[in-house]
């Protein structure tokens, strides 16, 4: 299913919205409706979480301040060699020349939603948050996605972390991720995905 279609739709099944779901890097300029991005971060707050601790907390910054925060997000090319160095299978398949372009002004992405948690002194308890964030990372993307948004969920932001949350005011907690969205200009290509990655025992 194309994005064109996605955004015609404004609507999608769960199943589509999984496998038809790209990583945009290129939005159109137009704003998002707050009523579509309070659906976006309500189902960001229906993940599951252990003991319903629910340690997720989003900031969702549009215009001046956005233009403001992209100021600092752009800076994270700075360590493509250091990221790129811990995925040297994967690297291939980026393009460090685009991912310098997209961090001029992330795409023309209209919305920044700042992902965060408090911080944990617990080794488990900080990894058990994390991947309770993670599913609500992950509800907000195939939600945004079924409304006709894209996003990237842009982790290469976690190098510039101190100066993100300073500049937010949030230097107590801690970076999960940071999620530019909007409008996709068209659908990405496809990535291929491994199929072998699943040991199945008695079956």
């Amino acid at each position: 299913m194309r994005a064109d279609k996605v955004i015609r739709d404004g609507s999608l099944s769960l199943e589509d919205a999984i496998f038809t779901r790209r990583t945009v890097r290129d939005f159109q300029s137009k704003p998002v409706p707050r009523d579509i991005l309070e659906k976006v971060i309500e189902a960001g707050t229906a993940a599951p979480s252990p003991l319903n601790s629910q340690p997720w907390r989003f900031m969702v910054v549009a215009g001046e301040k956005r233009d403001e925060l992209v100021k600092i997000l752009r800076k994270f090319p700075a360590y493509l060699a250091d990221i790129l160095a811990l995925y040297p299978k994967e690297a291939e398949y980026i393009s460090e020349e685009s991912i310098t372009d997209f961090a001029k002004d992330l795409g023309k992405a209209p919305v920044v939603v700042i992902v965060y948690m408090g911080k944990r002194r617990s080794d488990y308890a900080h990894r058990i948050d994390l991947l309770a964030c993670g599913a609500a990372i992950q509800n907000m993307q195939l939600t945004a996605w079924s409304l006709g948004l894209g996003s990237v969920c842009l982790t290469s932001t976690l190098w510039i972390e101190s100066e993100i949350m300073v500049h937010l005011g949030l230097k107590d907690f801690e970076l999960v991720t940071v999620l530019p969205m909007g409008y996709p200009v068209a659908e990405p290509a496809v990535t291929p995905r491994n199929p072998d990655v699943t040991t199945w025992i008695g079956l």
